[in-house]
């Protein structure tokens, strides 16, 4: 795989380390008895799959049967391997003083160690690098991150799972993807690797005053799907925060207020569906100013289509349903919240229907806690408040589920959620499109 990146100080500094991305296949996961029945390798030089290796090896074992499943190794396949004996130089060899890297480095790096052990041989000494963990950090709130999911989103090769090369050919796509990620983003340490925190996110990217204006003007104009922009003065005041469906009457205005007011931080955050965004402004609603609070508010009418006649001012309104449904910014997960207490603390990412019986039970739970009066209504301004309540009069984004007296069962969500999953695919291409 050749991946195209812009030459930058960020480019040099990944460009001259040397990876071996590796995938251990094993009798179990038992490090002081099970035994290696594969290994992978692949090495990347100069931001490029340069070399690849693989060897089935000998366990000297019955393989499980649960583990000739999900491999496909059956015992025929290694009763003729070499033991691991006679290839663990050649391993070592490949692996050299690279930075190691796997999908799993805390299963495969001590599982490897264990056998060095065994065989009386120094443990590794490499640094060491997890892209199970990267995806965590990068991606926040991702519910699934196994490598056929990451290959999936990614539109990566990955033909045989549990096969070892074709896990490391896969892992090795997956850290080249981000190593592209981290030279657009302009990684300064090569330190960022191992725990980008806080800096690598691809849903959002903080600016500070100090950046050239043109560039982020730039980049507000190129976004196309949701996105939601907040500035914050000195001390962490907010400003100003605007949600945008990613059109070009929303970011004339967004544009226009950036360049106005004199921020000390400008966050840029893809929302995903619309209503997210409008979710998080209101957090921030409460703390910009009493003209702009009603500026904003006629503008969001004027972008959704709504009568601002019709948005009462003063008394807040009763939310339509008890809880809403959409789509979240990562592919195949959802959000629900309870709209009688319209908190982010209060949501629930699920997929679906592999999170059924937990949706179900968030449900009933939130419904018993609000009837019991034990679950703080948030309390929304109330033009924001009743804004969101005539936006999801004319949302099709969204599923309200209104609460029976009754328990809600499986059976009872499996048809509205169905129509909504069919009618709403997720089209944010995201992480493939990211900031």
């Amino acid at each position: 795989m050749t991946t195209n990146f812009s030459k930058t100080p960020s480019y040099d500094l990944l460009h001259s380390l040397t990876f071996c991305v590796f995938d251990l296949e094993t009798t179990g996961g038992n490090h002081q008895h099970d035994k290696i029945i594969e290994i992978g390798m692949v090495r990347i030089k100069n931001l490029q799959i340069v070399d690849h290796k693989s060897f089935l090896i000998n366990p000297e074992v019955h393989i499980p049967e649960f583990i000739q499943k999900l491999t496909t190794i059956k015992d025929s396949d290694v009763a003729d391997a070499p033991v691991i004996e006679t290839v663990i130089d050649e391993i070592l060899e490949f692996m050299g003083d690279s930075i190691l890297v796997a999908h799993n480095t805390s299963f495969d790096v001590p599982f490897f160690n264990s056998v060095l052990k065994r065989l009386g041989k120094p443990e590794l000494q490499n640094k060491s690098i997890c892209t199970n963990l990267m995806t965590k950090y990068m991606i926040p709130n991702i519910l699934s991150s196994n490598l056929n999911y990451m290959s999936k989103i990614f539109d990566l090769k990955h033909q045989k799972a549990h096969r070892a090369l074709d896990d490391t050919m896969a892992s090795a796509e997956l850290l080249l993807k981000y190593l592209s990620i981290f030279i657009h983003k302009k990684i300064a340490k090569v330190n960022s690797l191992y725990y980008p925190k806080n800096k690598f996110e691809l849903d959002r990217i903080n600016y500070k005053k100090d950046v050239p204006l043109e560039g982020i003007l730039e980049q507000i104009n190129s976004l196309t799907t949701p996105f939601l922009v907040t500035l914050k003065g000195q001390e962490g005041v907010v400003l100003f925060s605007m949600p945008s469906h990613g059109r070009a009457d929303e970011k004339a205005y967004i544009i226009e207020k950036v360049k106005k007011i004199p921020f000390e931080m400008l966050t840029l955050k893809l929302t995903g569906p619309y209503f997210q965004g409008l979710l998080e402004m209101s957090s921030y609603f409460s703390k910009i100013s009493d003209e702009l609070e009603i500026e904003t508010i006629k503008k969001l009418c004027e972008f959704n289509g709504i009568d601002p006649k019709t948005v009462d001012l003063h008394h807040p309104q009763e939310m339509p349903a008890d809880f809403i449904v959409v789509n979240h910014l990562i592919p195949e997960q959802y959000v629900i919240y309870p709209l009688r207490a319209l908190h982010q603390k209060l949501e629930l990412v699920f997929r679906y229907p592999t999170h059924q019986n937990k949706l179900v039970q968030y449900i009933n739970s939130k419904s018993a806690r609000m009837a019991q009066g034990k679950m703080k209504k948030d309390h929304l301004n109330p033009m924001i408040n009743n804004f969101l309540i005539a936006y999801l009069k004319g949302s099709r984004d969204t599923l309200l589920i209104q609460r029976q007296n009754a328990k809600i069962t499986n059976q009872d969500l499996k048809d509205p959620i169905e129509k909504f999953m069919s009618e709403n695919p997720n089209d944010y291409d995201f992480p493939n499109k990211f900031l």
